[in-house]
Parts: C-alpha cells; structure tokens; sequence
C-alpha cells in the first residue's frame, strides 16, 4: 500500500514549525537537506535494518549523501526499498563494488580539458563547468568525482578563463553551462556569466544543464525566469527518469521554463530497477512531451566507479527503443546513446531498420517487421563538393560562419579530404607493411643516357628524362625493367621527334604540354599498360564531374591572402619545418619529399619551394621542379596542413609561384594533379591553365594509385 509523509509534517520534522509555505522556498529546501541516515529515519518514519545503516554509512564516507526533502517526499515509505526515487537518492553498499571497467573519469573529462572548468570534446562546442554543487547527489552521476567538492568549486576567476578560452576559439558556437547544477547559483552570479558568454560574437546558443525541475523545483522563480529571459537563445536540458518524478510541483515549473520561450529537452539514464522496462519508458517520454519537453537522449550508464548495480546490458536500451518507434510519436523517441569511454562522445546504439542495399534498392524493415524496398533513382548526377561555397550553386550563405575540419567518418566521406582509412596507432599490419615499403620504395638511375623512376609503391616504370640517342634501344630495356618486377604501366615523357616511336611500340597519348622543349616541340605523356586492370578507372564519372565544374570555374574570382599569411621562398633554414609538413600530410609520395637530405638536394639542384606561414607556423608548401634548359617548371608538392584547409591556399601559392618564375623568365609551367580532387583542378583552372589529358591509374598518394590530370600554361 503506498504510503508517504505530509509536506507539513516533514517541514515541522526539520524546522520545528508547520508553515507549509516554507516548502515552496528553494533556500529552505536547500538548507534542510538531508544528509544522514538519522534524519532520513526521523523525517520519513522509517526504521532501518542495523545491517543496511552500517552498509549505507560506509558508502557515504566514500560517496556523500544530500536529498532534498522535496524529492525524498515522493519516495513510497510502504516500500521504499522497490522505490525508484529511493534508488536514485538514497545510498547503497553496492556502490562500493568496484568492478575492473570502473573508472574515475570514464569520459576522459580531465584529458580534453585544455584549461580548468571547460571540456572540449567536439569541434563547435565546448562544456563550461560552473558549479561543483546540486541540490542533490544521484546516486548514478557520472562526475562523483567532482560533485560535492567544496574545495574545487569553480571560482570567478576559473570562470573567466573558461570564457576567454571561449572567446579565443572562434569555432565555438555552442556553450553548455554544467556542473554539479549552473541553477544552484545565485541568480546574479548566474546573470553574470550569462552576460559574458552572450558577449561572445561566434557563440550562437547557450545550453543548460540542470535537475532542479526534477528534485528542486522551487528553485525555478519569476526572478530566474526574467534573468534567463534576457539571454536569449537559451535552451535547457534536464533529467526525468522516471514518471513519478512528475508532480504538481514539477509540472509548474516546467510551465514556467516553456511559457518564457525557452526549449525543453530532457536526459534519462537507463538504470537497472529503476526506468529499465519499455512500459515505463513509455509513459516517461510521454509525460515529458505532455509538458512540452523534448526526450533528447536515453543514456547507458556510464562507467564510472560505484555505478556496476545501476548498468544494464545494451539490449535492453535496444529492446526499450524498439517499443517506442513505431508506437508512438517520431518526437518522443530519444536517441539511445554509449557516451564512449576514453573521450570518444556520444555514441548513437539504435535498432537497425536497413537490412542491406544494392546499386538500385534499399532493403528495409518496419517496426512491424514488415521487409520493404525503396527504389534508388536512376538519374541522380553525383554533386561533388569542393569546399569553395562562394562559388556553389545552392546558394548557401556562409557569411560570419566559421568553418573547422572534419573528423573522423565525415573525413572520410569528404569529397576533399585525402585520407582512405582511419588506422589505429601501433598496428602491426601497418608498421609490418612500412617495414617492406622501405626495403621497396622506388629508385631513380640511369638507362644508357636516359633518367628512369621505378618501384612497387607506385607499380610503374616513370621515363622522367629521355636522351634521344637511346631511342629505338630503350624500348627493349623499359619493358625488361617492367617485366622483371611485374609493373602495371611504364610512362614516358617524349618530345615530338619521338613521339612516332612510342606510338609504333603501342604506347599510347594521355596527355601533351604544347611547346615544352625550347625548339618548340610539345611533350607527350606516353603510357604502355602491362596489366589490363590498370586501364580501368573505377571512378571515371567522378573525374568528369571534377573536369566539368573545374572547367566552369570562375577564373577571376581570386581570393586575397589574409593579413596574418606570408607567402615566400623557402630556404634551408626552413628544411626541418618542411619536411615534417610533408610527412604529416601525405601518407605516400611518389618522392621522399618528407626526408630533408632529399629536399635539401633537390633545392641545390633544380627545386624552388614555396611555403605559405601563419603566425611563424608554416602550414601550407608547394614546389617548383625546374628545367633551366627548356625554361619549364612543373608545378608540384602542394601539401596543407588540415588545420588551414579550404581556405584558397593552393590557389594563393600557385598564384605566388607565377610571379617568381616569370620574373626569372621561365616560359611553360604544368602540373600533374590528383585527378579527383576538386580543390587542385580547381585552383589551376582557376589561375587559367588549360587541361590537356589524363594519366590513369598512375601515381601512389595517400596509400592509393590514382589517376592525374595534367594542365599546363604558357606565361610569356
């Protein structure tokens, strides 16, 4: 039989007067916390077994306990221990049962802390930690580490660093004020950060995270609710777990957050004997949007330490989401999520609806297990983006927004990233298979009077320089070369008087550079493949569409370099710097560009380099690899840090470049581009070089043979 105490006999109990009106002062709830064993048994009646007090009172030596009388007031005293609200407030030995996978600070909190009181995890947003104090300690908080420390409570001075961090990372648009509980502040403390935060120009929202609506709801005021009000957007995010939670008294105060304009949402926590069943989950998410919350996420329980008892296995979170969808509204459906330990963030964990796909259809089920199809369209043409949105065709408006680099799968399915894979540090494939590319990484020498570049990285034979005298003999020689290591291709650069000879020994023309020689003979980029599958290019639409949109380019719409970039020559003071940006943009090269003795060499010899600094941070190169005879130059090596990508810089070095090799009266200058990356083709097409072939599957970058596009200019 339910049984609970009288509001004003639990207030006469701790004050020693019976004016109800004393309830309804958050201070006085506050004040009256309990905190022992003894006032909980003299407050609710209750008489604790001996053993159970002994238990309970070891776990608060370790994990303090504090409830307010609010709350506490909602637990069935006829069978308290079953109760939910009991569970979640009141101390258990169980808590003190560590298991091996227990942690301190599960989420890697302190690790992404780059200053006191601010986490950041996720590249726009950041966590400002502002009070270690609640009304309440749950018994199933992640941060036991921290809540209820007095001596780490965040002071004003903490603070204002955490909001100069804020201020100095333009990238940041969401602040999430946390603790311990933000509405625990005063309300002019509280208005005060708020203040600074929405100071911030690049902040676009604040969010809130408190339970007060839950186990505190007096504390939500007309004075709060007016301090609030001045900073909007404002939105808020607590934590119901269970339907009794909702009151009366609850309920207001909710009405009160909505009806000032400010959005809802709510975080449950799946726990074991408390919200674990589907019926209850339901009637919870519907209470919540009956009051005008949102069910934002239903958490596994972390890993933190004293929290074993409380965790369920994952099925049953998928079990429980599986009996909303389907049956009820899409909006009252949280995203079941693992906040992943180690700092990995949020982890959607949903059923699966796709059961598999092909070129044309979709297979999917139902929540009724009804097994559908959904037709792909025939005619959809692949939209690629190249990161340069001041020239899209949608119209999107970027002005004020500051872009970051994406991560992880994102990355991965950038139309301009370079990156293929994401590999764990200390892979043993990896390291095994960098052992054997160094015993096998391509060699330049000497055929007769002719310059060759070979080897399994690239799987090709490279004739980088032919001397006239060794045609028609070579042929013999390169196909040798090529056989014995079992190469895919061998190419060649010819002038025209050769060009008849290559064709009769079945190479054929991928891509020419009018006048290169200075008699005026083209060069002709000649390729013979040994291996028919090298012929193939998997991705010829995507290569079309790059052609096609680098083609339209508007050719005068040329960005300015910023104020705080300089662009120069690179010297052999800058090798070090040079070489470590190679090798922490490319994963492979045709060439050791990553190996100072190899830049060093080549910058004494026919190589001008080009680096672009920000802040004395060199962050963007680019080479000129030089024929003083013919008076020619390929334009080669551009390499961006990730940090500085889409901002032009390829166009910018490549415009810098022709400066300097005009003044230094060089007449034809190519390149031999990443035929599916936009941003390259672009920034040529761009600073009007004309395409002139394409070099299929024919060069090793990023761990991938691709193909190359080749553009030349003539800037006499």
């Amino acid at each position: 039989m339910y049984k609970k105490i009288n509001k004003e006999e639990i207030v006469k109990k701790l004050d020693g007067k019976s004016s109800i009106s004393k309830w309804y002062d958050w201070k006085w709830q506050l004040k009256h916390s309990i905190k022992d064993i003894e006032t909980l048994e003299s407050v609710f009646d209750v008489e604790l077994d001996a053993k159970d007090k002994k238990s309970m009172q070891k776990t608060i030596e370790q994990f303090p306990f504090a409830a307010t009388p609010y709350y506490l007031s909602l637990i069935d005293i006829g069978d308290y221990k079953n109760d939910p609200v009991y569970k979640q407030a009141v101390p258990d030995i169980e808590e003190l049962n560590l298991t091996n996978c227990d942690m301190s600070d599960p989420l890697h909190e302190d690790h992404d802390s780059p200053v006191p009181g601010i986490t950041h995890r996720y590249p726009d947003r950041v966590l400002l930690l502002v009070s270690n104090v609640c009304s309440m300690y749950c018994r199933h908080c992640t941060r036991k580490r921290k809540v209820g420390d007095m001596d780490n409570i965040p002071d004003k001075e903490t603070i204002m660093n955490g909001i100069e961090y804020i201020k100095s990372h333009t990238e940041i648009r969401d602040v999430l004020l946390s603790g311990g509980d933000p509405f625990l502040l005063s309300d002019d403390y509280l208005d005060w950060i708020l203040s600074e935060v929405k100071k911030i120009p690049h902040v676009e929202v604040i969010r809130i995270g408190t339970r007060t609506p839950v186990v505190l709801p007096q504390r939500i005021t007309d004075n709060l609710i007016n301090v609030l009000k001045k900073h909007h957007p404002i939105w808020i995010n607590t934590h119901f777990n269970h339907p009794k939670e909702f009151t009366e008294e609850s309920k207001k105060s909710i009405s009160r957050l909505a009806d000032a304009g400010i959005p809802l949402g709510n975080q449950s926590v799946l726990l074991s004997r408390v919200n674990d069943c589907p019926k209850i989950m339901k009637k919870l998410v519907h209470n919540l949007v009956a009051n005008r919350i949102r069910p934002y996420y239903l958490y596994q329980c972390d890993l933190s330490e004293g929290l074993s008892h409380f965790r369920t296995p994952v099925g049953k979170g998928i079990e429980i989401i599986e009996s909303l969808i389907g049956h009820t509204s899409g909006f009252a459906i949280p995203r079941y999520v693992i906040d992943a330990p180690g700092g990995g963030g949020k982890i959607p964990v949903m059923p699966s609806y796709l059961i598999s796909w092909s070129q044309n259809k979709v297979i999917l089920r139902n929540y009724e297990g009804v097994i559908t199809t959904y037709r792909e369209p025939d005619n959809y043409k692949t939209q690629l983006c190249d990161d340069d949105c001041d020239n899209c065709n949608l119209h999107l408006n970027l002005d004020g927004v500051v872009d970051y680099n994406s991560v992880g799968i994102t990355k991965l399915l950038s139309d301009t990233n370079d990156d293929i894979s994401l590999t764990p540090d200390n892979n043993q494939r990896i390291e095994r298979r960098e052992g054997e590319e160094t015993e096998n990484e391509d060699k330049i020498e000497k055929i007769s009077n002719s310059i060759v570049h070979h080897g399994k990285n690239n799987n090709r034979v490279y004739l980088m320089k032919l001397d006239h005298t060794d045609v028609p003999h070579i042929f013999t020689s390169l196909y040798d070369l090529a056989y014995k290591n079992r190469y895919g291709k061998i190419i060649a650069k010819v002038p025209t008087t050769s060009y008849g000879y290559f064709l009769e020994n079945d190479y054929i023309r991928e891509a020419h550079v009018p006048g290169f020689f200075k008699n005026g003979e083209n060069l002709y980029f000649m390729s013979k493949y040994l291996n028919e599958n090298r012929k193939n290019e998997p991705y010829e639409e995507i290569i079309e569409s790059v052609l096609y949109n680098s083609k339209n380019v508007d050719t005068y719409n040329l960005r300015k370099l910023a104020d705080q970039f300089k662009i120069r020559v690179c010297g052999e003071s800058d090798i070090e710097e040079m070489a470590s940006l190679y090798e922490k943009v490319f994963e492979t090269y045709p060439f050791p560009i990553h190996d100072e003795n190899y830049i060093l060499e080549t910058m004494r010899e026919n190589v001008i380099y080009f680096g672009v600094w920000h802040d004395d941070q060199l962050v963007a190169l680019s080479s000129s690899e030089t024929d003083r005879e013919n008076m020619t130059s390929e334009m080669t090596d551009f390499a961006t840090d990730s940090e500085y990508r889409k901002t032009g810089l390829a166009s910018l070095l490549l415009k810098a470049m022709e400066v300097e090799l005009k003044k230094r009266n060089f007449r034809i200058l190519y390149t031999i581009a990443r035929a599916r990356s936009q941003g390259m083709n672009k920034a040529f097409a761009r600073n009007k070089y004309e395409y002139t072939g394409t070099l299929t599957n024919n060069t090793n970058i990023f761990g991938n043979v691709e193909s190359m596009n080749v553009w030349y200019k003539n800037i006499l």
